[in-house]
């Protein structure tokens, strides 16, 4: 029992940290390092304003919105993700209003959690190798291309990994008293109630857990912990589901958090030839870990749990997560930078040498990857700028994962990769050309390339384009022979419409009369005779055409 005792004392047993600067680290390398991180934070604010917008980005904002709005997610909204992140951003949400810009104002508020899971990157490799390694663990990790691009973003795996890290600095910041992991147990509850993808993170925890205890030591403390960390993470979960079921959609939660993104034969769960390399790989992470423990001492047990750790949490991201993105990756940098530092710095008098001259290379990557003066938010904030000009409040906007942000949605189902597939598979009935009609949507996005084909085929026949977005409508274009006869043209959308024409204000006759003024119009087939010289007409949504939009390009204009 005592020997169990001295192994989880030797895990976590970590020095403090170091005041002023580190000793043995010389002036100019600090000077260096602090001027590195200044400018890292630098870099990450102004990659807010170039980085182009991911479509998980509006998708996030818009369930935030709904919070504002007094809505609730998966009851009223469609959200396949944990529901922390989104509430605790949505004050923020309310404050900014209906913005174009709102998007890289949330990005910029994300660079607390960035700097939070750089400091615990730094944290954990003081500790492990002290206060340089810690250093430039932190910075290696902030410059790595993908850590960064995609924690730039505005999305729920930032924070994921902020808790994440941070639990890992409780668990090894002292002896291993119940206090304390109860704590790092709460950080974990946090972590699972921002992302489900935290039952891998938790996998991987109790690998390398007793991975480390079968190594070093007999278990001697170790239930007690279990039981603190475990009462930590409850608290949490528990609370949101007490929560949503006091209001009826306990169901709704379990299903779209859940049971929607479980769907065999996606991705890995279909047949990887991936899972192979599970316990073969698996068992190599556990002879790594051995050597460390022996050719380590007194921080050969840390180290091996750190490799433990990461180690199987990339494993597991590889080989049996069913769809690997590289925002799945943000957790793992933290830890695995700071195994990068100690081996760095492992090889005498030359570790900060290669430190250095890999931040070069990652801040050689970042400008050839995304320019630092890219136009990569503008489409995005025109999708927002024109839909906040052409529709109201109690108008519905259909778009694929919420791009409109401000708008509720006709469909409630968001289109991301599960929903797809399910409606490929026909699990989900596509009622997207029925809801529109139902909810007189008359607005869609221009580029519909991601709907599925019916909702798709609807859009083409029923809406037309007048700059980022399409509105209900059609064009009617003559043809030689068609020289002094109605145009027949079918509608869908119950609305009042306008006709404009491109030679000019059309002069002809809509079912029968001659046009004065927009109409309503009910669905089904309706008749435009033309004026001589009338050329293209089109019939379209009158909120538009009221509001300064067309689907023909103004006179005079080669485009």
């Amino acid at each position: 029992m005592e020997r169990g005792a001295a192994a989880l004392d030797a895990i976590a047993a970590l020095p403090g940290a170091p005041a002023g600067r580190p000793a043995g680290l010389p002036r100019a390398e600090f000077l260096a390092l602090a001027a590195l991180s200044g400018a890292l934070l630098l870099l990450r604010a102004a990659y807010s304003f170039s980085h182009p917008f991911d479509s998980d980005e509006p998708q996030h904002l818009h369930i935030a919105w709904a919070w504002t709005r007094g809505l609730l997610p998966y009851r009223d909204v469609f959200d396949n993700h944990a529901p922390l992140f989104h509430l605790l951003t949505a004050p923020l949400v309310a404050l900014i209003g209906e913005d174009p810009r709102i998007l890289v104002f949330m990005r910029l508020a994300m660079i607390p959690a960035f700097a939070a899971t750089l400091w615990g990157s730094y944290a954990l490799g003081r500790r492990l190798f002290g206060a340089r390694a810690g250093w430039w663990a932190a910075i290696v990790c902030g410059l790595s291309p993908t850590f960064f691009f995609k924690s730039v973003e505005y999305r729920t795996d930032v924070l994921w990994a902020t808790l994440w890290v941070l639990a890992i600095v409780v668990f090894l910041g002292g002896a291993p008293r119940r206090r304390r992991w109860f704590c790092g147990g709460l950080l974990l509850g946090a972590c699972l109630a921002v992302s489900l993808k935290t039952v891998m993170l938790l996998t991987a925890l109790v690998i390398a857990s007793a991975g480390v205890l079968l190594l070093a030591a007999r278990p001697a403390r170790a239930f007690s912990c279990v039981l603190s960390v475990v009462g930590g993470l409850a608290v949490l979960p528990a609370a949101i589901v007490a929560y949503f079921g006091a209001r009826g959609a306990f169901s709704d939660l379990l299903y779209c958090a859940v049971r929607h993104n479980l769907l065999p034969g996606v991705g890995r769960w279909g047949y990887s030839k991936r899972l192979y390399l599970l316990l073969p790989v698996l068992a190599l992470l556990i002879l790594a870990a051995r050597f460390l423990i022996h050719r380590l001492p007194g921080i050969g047990v840390r180290a091996a749990f750190l490799l433990l750790l990461s180690g199987s949490q990339y494993l597991l991201l590889s080989t049996v997560w069913p769809v690997h993105t590289r925002q799945d990756l943000l957790p793992f940098y933290p830890l695995f930078t700071v195994l990068l530092a100690g081996a760095l710095f492992a090889w005498r008098g030359r570790g900060a040498f290669v430190a250095a001259a890999l931040v070069c290379l990652e801040l050689a990557l970042l400008p050839v990857l995304t320019p630092l003066a890219g136009q990569g938010t503008r489409a995005q904030e025109r999708l927002l700028s024109e839909v906040l000009r052409l529709t109201g409040p109690a108008d519905y906007v259909l778009d694929l994962k919420g791009q409109s942000v401000f708008r509720n949605r006709p469909f409630y189902y968001a289109l991301e990769t599960m929903t797809l597939e399910r409606l490929a598979r026909g699990l989900i009935e596509d009622r997207i050309p029925e809801r529109c009609i139902e909810t007189r949507t008359c607005v869609a996005p221009a580029d519909i390339a991601g709907f599925p084909p019916r909702a798709r085929r609807f859009l083409e026949d029923h809406y037309v384009v007048v700059g980022a977005w399409r509105v209900a409508g059609r064009i009617l274009a003559p043809a030689p022979e068609d020289a002094g006869r109605a145009r027949s043209f079918e509608l869908a959308i119950p609305a009042r419409y306008a006709v404009t024409g491109e030679a000019g204000p059309p002069r002809g006759m809509l079912d029968g009369r001659s046009y004065d003024g927009p109409r309503d119009l009910a669905p089904g087939r309706h008749e435009y005779l033309p004026a001589p010289g009338d050329g293209r007409i089109a019939v379209f949504w009158e909120q538009a055409a009221e509001r300064g939009f067309s689907p023909f390009p103004p006179r005079g204009d080669g485009s």
